[in-house]
């Protein structure tokens, strides 16, 4: 039995689209740990927000479009003005290319950071995203109002030996084998410039404001 050449082909080209599909969302994403004053200096916005509609996709999925999530914008700590009510977030619409999945209850607040395209507000499991009941005092004052004064610093990941180059940078332990898991430094320090001596930074206590006692020591797993 003879088939149309043109049906063989569009069942060619869709064989082939799935494959591309199947194979796109076994790759794996990989995600650095990141301290949440880093999240918020390179984030492009950050904004407080509930998910009110969650995991739409824009267009069918034959044209890879990416999905979406529709929020509802309580309060922005950086970013454009006009960007004071964000209604949408764009996301990749499969697990490969990180993309985010909300799986928590709809209505309740999250901190949200992510990038911008145009007026558009782009979104990754990689991105610091976590319900606002779970960030401690410390962090919420550090997205208020103290993590932007910290955006000269630097703060380097230590997972094993490691040791700070600069005067501007702090060393964040909590990744360390040998700590506890209690993630202090993440809790509750913010990595901000000292007053007395230009260009250098020090780890400092959002709740006293007093120095920590991190910053130059080199450390061993």
């Amino acid at each position: 039995m003879k088939m149309n050449l043109a049906k063989v082909s569009r069942f060619l080209a869709a064989s082939f689209l799935l494959l591309a599909l199947l194979e796109d969302t076994t790759e794996a994403c990989s995600c650095a740990p990141w301290h949440p004053q880093t999240a918020f200096c390179s984030a492009d916005i950050v904004l407080r927000a509930k998910f009110v509609a969650i995991n739409k996709m824009e267009g069918n999925v034959s044209e890879r479009r990416w999905m979406y999530h529709e929020i509802k914008t309580t309060k922005l700590y950086k970013g454009p003005e006009e960007m004071q009510d964000v209604r949408y977030v764009h996301t990749p619409p499969i697990d490969g290319a990180c993309g985010y999945f909300h799986g928590g209850p709809l209505k309740e607040e999250y901190l949200i950071t992510g990038r911008l395209k145009g007026d558009e507000v782009l979104i990754t499991i990689c991105d610091f995203i976590r319900p606002w009941a779970e960030i401690t005092l410390a962090q919420k004052r550090g997205f208020t109002s103290e993590y932007s004064k910290g955006c000269s610093c630097s703060i380097v990941s230590c997972h094993s030996e490691c040791s700070i180059t600069s005067d501007n940078q702090c060393l964040w332990t909590d990744l360390l084998r040998s700590q506890n898991q209690s993630y202090f430094q993440d809790k509750h320090l913010a990595c901000l410039p000292r007053a007395e001596k230009n260009g250098m930074c020090t780890w400092k206590s959002l709740g006293t404001q007093r120095s920590g006692s991190f910053r130059k020591r080199r450390l061993t797993q």
